[in-house]
């Protein structure tokens, strides 16, 4: 039913006397049912119209607290007349029962018989009682008070939806039944975003948004609010450059919504937020022969064909990013365009690197194709390409050519082509270590490997037997370059902990942006007599930091934190160290160095 409708519908109902039945609005979560009764019954600025929310409603006692609770004074005025009123009714029962105790009038029952003609009761389907007894419940204002009582409920989503619906002749006498007018909520929506140029992008697109919201299907307008004001928020961020680029704004701004509304709505989990990685939704790709483990994604992507759901050959926006945006709330404005730009969906092809429209070559001429290819071997052949992620894409790419018979090597000859340019790399030092951090969204090796995919720059493969090797020895390479590296990362941590130990901490915290150490053994390779020095300095400056650092060593030399075991002799010989030299100075500084090691160094 249209709203202007409902809104008559309902008007003609409050002008009834005594109607002795009660009238339901019906309508989907979101769809603003509540909104529409509020603006009909003026319910919030008209003391003759009482809401009441019985939300989490699981007994008697507090359906009628809720009904107290509710009853909220119009002014103030009103409320030392409902104060002085309150007390004209207790000064009565001690009239009529001479000596009543107070504490034992029912308080509750008193302020019941000031309630109003008309009751609006809401979220009847999330009410914590059994629906036999709500019933008996409203029924007596119906009934025997002879008030207009105005349900607003959920039907589809009752959890006692047969109770409900048997007990809906006796109760219900009309029902509405809603479904949101999104152009209306759209308009009033505008409102409610920031003004700027996320809002302006936003309202551009007003029949993607409606196109958007109608593929969803759930119908809740509260989601799309949400969804709209966070996505004018990331859309914020774009440069002047990037919206330039039409469609793919238009897919960004669907993909987005899409995704947001399915999390916040649950059809979507952070587990899947986070396998947007390794779905496809290609046929015959690996997803597809392991379907349950994506059927919420699939869901998703059936209901929003045209929108980026999985990440394929031309992500638009990226999984670490989405989930950034969408599961946590937050990304940089920064980080934004960075991840952005890396899909290379806001540039023209002839501005793509070569190895993106290597992946995209069936879409090039076959004179720009040839030219990308002549361009990459004689860079592979003069070893200029050393970023591990660009190395394993064009490794990926030309195989998939030579399954297609489209150069001049097959599937074997690609494998043991980038094999050897591997190897070749990392005699030269020129494959670049991998940065000590937590490995999340592809932060310590520089891409993606996970479950069964590579993924890097927005693109993706699946990996099979032959690719894990090659994954592998690009990792084993790194490895071996980050080795190299250590003493480098140790004598700034040295510098760090005699200088700022805010941020020496900051190394080892697992949420650190950059180089961490929260998982990689460092402590060895710091010299130990410098160590030693810079703790005495922390000791006679701030203990406070000197007990952190013991604890930190404490954590680190726990048994169960056996990745890090290289460390723990170097640990043990910081700690004999240190009591050593506070003996060499005086009894007590030994006996304080000793007390703090006992207190703050524990290892269990």
């Amino acid at each position: 039913m249209p709203n202007s409708s409902a809104k008559r519908v309902i008007e003609a109902y409050l002008k009834q006397e005594a109607p002795g039945y009660a009238l339901l609005v019906d309508a989907p979560w979101g769809s603003g049912k509540t909104h529409i009764v509020s603006q009909a019954t003026h319910c919030k600025t008209d003391p003759t119209r009482l809401y009441v929310t019985l939300y989490d409603v699981d007994s008697a006692e507090s359906f009628d607290w809720a009904l107290v609770r509710a009853m909220n004074p119009w002014s103030d005025g009103a409320r030392a007349s409902w104060t002085k009123r309150f007390k004209e009714l207790a000064s009565g029962i001690q009239v009529f029962g001479n000596s009543v105790d107070l504490t034992k009038v029912n308080l509750t029952e008193i302020a019941l018989r000031s309630l109003p003609d008309t009751l609006i009761f809401d979220d009847i389907e999330r009410c914590g009682l059994k629906h036999v007894q709500l019933s008996g419940l409203i029924n007596r204002f119906i009934e025997h008070q002879k008030k207009r009582v105005i349900l607003i409920a959920n039907t589809d989503h009752h959890k006692e939806k047969v109770a409900f619906d048997d007990s809906r002749e006796k109760l219900i006498g009309q029902t509405i039944t809603l479904r949101p007018e999104l152009g209306a909520a759209i308009a009033a929506f505008w409102t409610k975003i920031p003004n700027g140029q996320g809002r302006k992008i936003l309202q551009d697109r007003q029949k993607l948004v409606v196109k958007t919201f109608e593929e969803a299907g759930h119908q809740n307008l509260r989601l799309l609010l949400r969804a709209m004001r966070d996505a004018a928020v990331t859309l914020n961020a774009l440069t002047p450059e990037m919206l330039g680029f039409d469609d793919s704004v238009d897919q960004l701004t669907a993909t987005f919504l899409a995704l947001h509304m399915a999390y916040h709505g649950g059809r979507l989990s952070k587990q899947d937020m986070h396998a947007r990685g390794r779905y496809r939704s290609l046929p015959g790709s690996q997803a597809d022969k392991d379907k349950s483990a994506f059927d919420a994604l699939r869901a998703v992507q059936e209901d929003h064909p045209d929108c980026n759901i999985d990440i394929q050959n031309n992500q638009i926006l990226p999984v670490e990013l989405g989930y950034a945006l969408i599961v946590d709330g937050y990304a940089s404005n920064d980080d934004i365009v960075r991840g952005l730009l890396s899909t290379h969906q806001f540039s023209t092809p002839s501005e793509q690197p070569d190895w993106v429209r290597l992946w995209n070559w069936a879409e090039e001429t076959e004179e720009e194709l040839a030219g990308i290819i002549t361009r990459l071997t004689e860079r592979l052949d003069s070893a200029e390409i050393t970023n591990p992620g660009e190395v394993l894409q064009l490794y990926a790419g030309a195989k998939f050519m030579a399954r297609q018979n489209a150069i001049g090597l097959n599937e074997t000859g690609v494998a043991g082509y980038f094999r050897k340019y591997i190897l070749n790399l990392a005699q030269d030092g020129k494959i670049p270590a991998r940065v000590p951090s937590t490995d999340r969204e592809g932060r310590s090796y520089g891409y993606r490997d996970e479950s069964g995919t590579c993924g890097y720059g927005g693109y993706a493969f699946e990996i099979n037997e032959g690719d894990r090797r090659i994954i592998d020895l690009m990792k084993a390479k790194q490895d071996e370059a980050l080795a190299r590296k250590m003493p480098e990362y140790a004598s700034d941590l040295m510098g760090e902990l005699s200088t700022d130990f805010l941020s020496f901490l900051d190394r080892f915290e697992h949420t650190s942006t950059g180089a961490n150490f929260s998982g990689t053994p460092i402590f060895h390779y710091l010299d130990l007599e410098s160590a030693v020095e810079s703790f005495f300095k922390l000791f006679g400056k701030d203990k406070g930091e000197a007990q952190e650092f013991l604890k930190l060593l404490g954590k680190r030399r726990s048994e169960h934190r056996k990745e890090l075991q290289e460390e723990w002799e170097w640990i043990d010989s910081f700690r004999e160290t240190a009591i050593q030299k506070g003996r060499d100075s005086s009894r007590l500084l030994a006996a304080q160095i000793a007390q703090y090691f006992t207190w703050f160094l524990k290892t269990g």
